[in-house]
């Protein structure tokens, strides 16, 4: 943390001379006519309405630097957040017009009439806040599906009506608040689309059926109440109206374990169903035939006692024996059964396990198309029916077991037997539990006698290093901030499982391998299979085996063999590099240079006089030169030799963030 100081101050800095170069630029026209006209539609008074002279220094409005047709730079309006303001007018359809608008907050205020549907023409818009006014009328359909970035809907308290047929599909949406408003009709099923939503809240709204709900998105075990009336749940905890757990981005193992608890019987029913059999009175035992007279002989008593003890000897034994056979058929047969079971479905993409029934068929991978061959086995390509017609497309990894009795394997097999069968158990542990935009969930896990197969969802770009070599043949692009978008994805998906998951989760083998880009560049961490959950109250992993790759791995963990999470920080800031300089630790480039290491040269060049010869060449020239060189410096504090004085990363993603280009 001690090291962050001196990389804020240098933020800072360039944000002021950012800054300063704004305030010589003036308002694009198109959005000053536009602003102007929604402003006087919201009912603002004169001092509070545009300024001619410095149009973006009005309160509540926020304008960003940008590009227009001609390629020179003007500032555009991207932020209105204008609360408590006592506006009494109403949203005018100009607003369609400001094209880069971002955020439009205009919560506990008194607007009235409808929102217009040329807002669906802000296609940039990410939070749309208009909570607490007296806005009525239905929304407009098709908004929801025209602005693919909003992450916030916010229309509580106000007094809108109609369906909720204006909820589509919303990839993004995280919040979703409809609460005290006059909505009626049921809950639309394509809810169950909104992959992110977090929040959902329909609360005081007394004529809207909830029960529509259930029959659709009641599928996943564990799961949240959806509230209804007065902000509760009209059903008894048992019978609780739910949405499911794909839903929610930080689970609640709480819920889970409640869930449990609801579904197993009470030990109470299970102990008088059973009353009548634990305390019956036990039979009798056998004992051996004693003499039929009181007064036998001493000598015929003790070889009849002789005698019993020798039959009830071998006739145990015998019994013992037989049962020792008959409990290993039993074990058999239930792990044959386990062989043969369904599928493990932990998603809802994949809507019936009669969808991966070709799975069990021996040919059934025949004409699939092999897209990647690893340690572990071969990934296949599959396409199934989704809904409204469309394809769901699935990768499919399928980890072979050996066929031999594990008495017959060698060593070397029985390694590497164990090595897959841990990993299928990290798998499973981690990523068929966990949901966050930027990790890649195993959807779900089938076993068959000879091997396993693990589901996750296709990421139609492949993998980062796959995107970077295609780059440095030529045959592909990678700009600069779609860089700097996938480097901010894995740092918030490593925030995810590092800060906010309970236990915590150390990846172990972070690399560009790892990390997949789908079909909207969007950074996916994959591949859990050296992935360790490490309990609160602990602060490291200890291994006897070795994870990770050659030039990711922090030095420390060599001496130790202790994994901690800043591990997978040193990790990340040779990610980091490898986005900006272009080129992996193990090119051939590193190997002629005097420190032999990407991450010394890096940190040499990033001392020396001209910094910039570390930047890619490619993306020289593009005007984000300086950006390049502060995710640089990110990258070197990530990779510094202690790991106590590298940052988190929930303040690597806060630095990332911070670096604008605009």
């Amino acid at each position: 943390m001690a090291g962050t100081t001196p990389f804020c101050s240098l933020l800072t800095l360039f944000s002021v001379i950012l800054l300063a170069q704004a305030n010589n630029l003036s308002l694009d026209n198109p959005d000053h006519d536009a602003l102007l006209i929604v402003q006087e539609g919201l009912g603002m008074s004169k001092s509070q309405r545009l300024d001619e002279q410095n149009p973006c220094n009005c309160a509540g409005v926020f304008c960003q630097r940008r590009k227009d047709s001609n390629n020179s730079y003007v500032l555009r309006v991207t932020r209105i957040f204008l609360k408590s303001r006592q506006l009494a007018g109403v949203l005018s359809p100009a607003i369609g017009q400001l094209s880069e608008l971002k955020e439009l907050s205009l919560p506990n205020n008194r607007l009235v009439d409808q929102i217009p549907p040329e807002i669906a023409s802000c296609r940039k818009l990410e939070v749309l806040n208009l909570q607490d006014n007296d806005l009525s009328g239905e929304v407009p359909a098709g908004v929801l599906s025209s602005l693919a970035r909003l992450r916030v809907l916010d229309l509580s308290s106000n007094r809108f009506s109609g369906n909720l047929n204006f909820l589509k599909y919303s990839p993004n949406l995280e919040i979703l608040s409809l609460a005290n408003n006059k909505f009626s009709g049921k809950v639309p099923s394509s809810l169950q689309s909104f992959g992110n939503l977090r929040v959902f809240n329909i609360s005081g709204n007394p004529s809207l059926e909830v029960e529509g709900l259930v029959p659709v998105l009641n599928q996943v075990e564990g799961s949240v109440p959806v509230l209804n009336q007065a902000g509760r749940s009209s059903l008894k905890l048992t019978e609780r109206k739910t949405v499911p757990k794909r839903y929610i981005l930080a689970e609640n193992s709480r819920t889970r374990s409640q869930a449990a608890a609801a579904k197993a019987p009470s030990p109470s029913h299970r102990s008088s169903k059973n009353t009548n059999t634990s305390h019956a009175p036990a039979p009798a035992p056998v004992t051996a035939p004693a003499s039929r007279h009181k007064h036998g002989k001493g000598a015929r008593k003790a070889g009849g006692w002789i005698l019993g003890f020798l039959a009830g000897g071998l006739s145990g034994s015998g019994t013992g024996f037989l049962l020792s056979v008959f409990f290993k058929v039993i074990v058999e047969v239930v792990r044959g059964r386990k062989r043969d079971s369904g599928p493990a479905i932990f998603s809802s993409l994949i809507k019936k396990a009669e969808d991966l029934a070709f799975l069990a068929e021996g040919g059934g991978l025949a004409s699939l198309e092999v897209i990647g061959r690893g340690g572990c086995g071969e990934v296949y390509k599959k396409e199934l029916p989704g809904s409204n017609g469309n394809l769901t497309t699935l990768a499919i990894k399928k980890i072979v077991q050996p066929s031999k009795d594990a008495t017959e394997l060698s060593e070397e097999d029985s390694r590497a037997m164990n090595k897959k069968m841990r990993q299928i158990k990290s798998e499973i542990q981690t990523v068929g539990q966990i949901r966050h935009r930027n990790l890649l969930p195993l959807l779900a896990h089938v076993t068959r006698p000879e091997c396993h197969f693990l589901v996750y969802e296709f990421m139609k770009n492949g993998s980062l290093r796959d995107t970077l070599k295609q780059v440095s043949a030529g045959t592909r692009e990678l700009d600069w901030l779609a860089r700097h978008k996938i480097a901010l994805g894995v740092a918030a998906g490593l925030e995810y499982l590092h800060m906010d998951h309970s236990p915590r989760i150390i990846h172990r083998d972070l690399k560009p391998e790892n990390i997949l880009l789908d079909d909207e560049m969007e950074a996916r961490i994959a591949d859990f299979g050296f992935a360790k959950a490490v309990p609160d109250a602990n602060t490291h992993v200890t291994t006897s085996n070795v994870a990770g790759t050659v030039g990711y791995i922090a030095p420390e963990y060599h001496s130790t063999l202790k994994f901690t999470d800043k591990c997978d920080i040193f990790s990340f800031g040779v990610v980091l590099g490898v986005l900006v300089i272009g080129k992996f630790p193990s090119d051939e480039f590193f190997q002629s240079t005097e420190e032999m290491s990407l991450v010394k040269w890096m940190r040499n060049v990033m001392t020396s006089v001209d910094p910039k010869r570390a930047i890619d060449p490619k993306l020289m020239g593009n005007g984000y030169e300086d950006q390049m060189l502060l995710v640089l410096k990110i990258a070197c504090f990530c990779t510094l030799e202690d790991p106590k004085q590298r940052p988190n990363s929930k303040v690597i993603r806060c630095m990332l963030s911070q670096i604008k280009h605009d």
